[in-house]
Parts: C-alpha cells; sequence; structure tokens
C-alpha cells in the first residue's frame, strides 16, 4: 500500500476548492450537481492513486470520497443537490489547510 503524496493531496484540494468557488458564485454556469461530480471525481481518483495514509489532508479527501460516493448525481434533486453540496463546502472550510485557504479565497465565506 502506497501513501499519498502531500503534493497530490494538496493539488486535489486546491482543485476540489476551486470547482466550490466557481459553483457558488451568483451567475456560475456550473450547477451544484455538475461540482458535486467534479468534486467526487477528484476524490476518488485521489483516493485510487494514493491509498494508505492517515494525514489530516488525506482524511478530507477520504471524507469527501465517503460523501460522494454512491450518489447518483442525474437522480439528485435539486433540494438533495444543495444539501449535499452546503455539506462538501461545510467540511472544506473547516479544514485547516490548503483546502480552507482555497475555499477562502475563492470567496465561499461570503457566501
Amino acid at each position: 500500500m502506497t501513501s499519498i503524496d502531500p503534493q497530490t493531496c494538496r493539488r486535489a484540494l486546491r482543485e476540489i476548492s476551486e470547482i466550490a468557488a466557481v459553483a457558488v458564485l451568483q451567475d456560475s454556469q456550473m450547477t451544484e450537481q455538475e461540482a458535486l461530480q467534479a468534486i467526487a471525481a477528484i476524490a476518488d481518483w485521489t483516493i485510487e492513486e494514493t491509498p494508505g495514509d492517515h494525514a489530516a489532508c488525506a482524511d478530507v479527501v477520504r471524507r469527501l470520497d465517503a460523501m460522494t460516493q454512491a450518489v447518483d448525481f442525474d437522480a439528485l434533486g435539486d433540494h438533495e443537490a444543495t444539501a449535499l453540496f452546503d455539506n462538501v463546502l461545510g467540511l472544506l472550510k473547516s479544514h485547516p489547510g490548503p483546502a480552507r485557504s482555497g475555499v477562502m479565497d475563492g470567496g465561499l465565506e461570503a457566501q
């Protein structure tokens, strides 16, 4: 079992937080369902490529993966997508590291 590369984790979290930042912009062309699908794909890829680490950064990616793993995004209603997206944002905002700073820099705190 390999351990997650901290750079890979930071890169994944940065991408996830940027997707979240775009999705919450007032006139964003990205729906919350599209954002969730992209976030889930990044989390899945990170877990598949680098399993087995217990660092805080990897924990956030694992939690995002667990939140989105069994979700049928196309079947989500608007309310369900919004609720799940809010949970994803909450997780990103609570992380004291690259993901949190990316979320804050993206303006999510003001939303």
